[in-house]
């Protein structure tokens, strides 16, 4: 759900602000509010993986240091840094893909991948703590949570 809404919504800034643009040769036919299809497959695989990886590394800072405040700040800064270098190395590596591109590449760089970070910052410790509680979560406790956590974003 987190992922679709990010593709759906989401994708517009980097088309607005950035002048992003996919430009498949199937396009405009098989697109959802100007996003390919396909896109929300693959994306959806990537953000469960940068999730994953995420989850194990807070994870380990909970769980390797005493509950202090040092914790906590260390806790934040990590999920920053996660955060925009997750978003500047897709940013980075999704420039070598054929049909995407922007108009001015520095820029998609720096302050994109800033306002991509902010999805992640918010999502991160939101995905981290889904398995946290005993029990589980249910599913519609899920999709509040996406639902929530896309709305700060």
């Amino acid at each position: 759900l987190y992922s679709f809404l990010g593709n759906y919504w989401g994708t517009h800034y980097f088309y607005c602000v950035l002048k992003a643009k996919y430009t498949l040769p199937f396009l405009p036919a098989h697109q959802l509010n100007g996003v390919p299809i396909c896109m929300y497959l693959a994306t959806h695989f990537y953000f469960c993986f940068y999730h994953a990886l995420g989850s194990k590394v807070l994870r380990w800072v909970s769980r390797s240091f005493e509950p202090t405040i040092w914790r906590k700040i260390f806790y934040v800064v990590t999920v920053c840094v996660m955060s925009y270098t997750v978003a500047f190395m897709e940013t980075f590596t999704i420039s070598a893909f054929p049909y995407y591109t922007f108009e001015n590449r520095s820029q998609a760089y720096t302050i994109g991948s800033a306002f991509y970070a902010i999805y992640l910052v918010i999502s991160l410790p939101l995905f981290a703590r889904l398995d946290e509680v005993s029990g589980g979560h249910s599913c519609s406790e899920s999709a509040l949570h996406s639902l929530g956590a896309w709305a700060a974003v």
